[in-house]
């Protein structure tokens, strides 16, 4: 599997991201520890697994591996010269002219929030989880766009608010919004959007490329802290 190694903002925003990835350590591991203990686990041990995944995800944010890399062959015509006696003559023929789009999944901004929603959809399973999944992603799908060069963007709040009115369908609380807004925001604003992303024939697409601050990440945590104000 390959790995490419990608900042998600560079210079002066490399800075800003930095700093304010720091200054939101805080936010990020109260979010993650109040999820684990929604799901059982102990205070101290919840504290210590939230600033983990925290730092962790942190820390993988410029790491994407490649998945699957698509490859277009385009036949077009060019034209050589053969200089015979001084007069160049034309020689036509079709080149075969191959692009190449690698598409990748972000370790910090989409493997990880992914890895916790399914380990706490295997223990939190229920029918009407996978039906507010499912209408998150619409929702999310339908306020999405894909911006040529950027990728897919979605207004800033909407997939977290959009999570956590979803997942009252399923009673609600901190893990079954998590659930929602990760898999509702990874299915309704990336995978459904794939397709539209490919026809503008990017090199590289990087599933939750942002890192901490990829709507994937953010929608989890924000979804989770908004949770326990319903």
């Amino acid at each position: 599997m390959r790995i490419v190694i990608a900042w998600p903002f560079h210079g002066i925003f490399g800075i800003l991201y930095a700093g304010l990835a720091v200054f939101l350590l805080p936010f990020f591991t109260f979010s993650f520890t109040d999820l684990l203990k929604s799901a059982g686990v102990p205070t101290l041990v919840a504290a210590l697994l939230g600033m983990s995944l925290t730092l962790l995800s942190l820390v993988t944010s410029p790491v994407n591996l490649v998945v699957y890399t698509l490859s277009r062959r385009q036949y077009v015509p060019v034209v050589d010269y053969v200089v015979v006696f001084g007069m160049p003559i034309p020689i036509p023929r079709v080149a075969l002219r191959e692009e190449k789009s690698y598409i990748a999944v972000n370790l910090g901004g989409a493997v990880i929030p992914l890895v916790v929603a399914a380990y706490l959809l295997h223990l939190f399973y229920t029918p009407m989880l996978v039906v507010s999944i499912a209408v998150a992603a619409f929702l999310t799908n339908a306020v999405s766009r894909v911006v040529p060069n950027v990728g897919v963007v979605t207004p800033a709040l909407a997939p977290p608010i959009i999570a956590t009115l979803s997942a009252l369908l399923a009673g609600g609380g901190p893990a079954a919004t998590y659930i929602t807004a990760v898999f509702g925001t990874i299915i309704g604003a990336d995978v459904m959007n794939l397709g539209k992303v490919l026809r503008h024939k990017p090199p590289f697409v990087s599933i939750g490329g942002a890192g901490v601050f990829d709507g994937i990440f953010l929608s989890g945590v924000v979804a989770t802290l908004l949770a326990n104000l319903l």
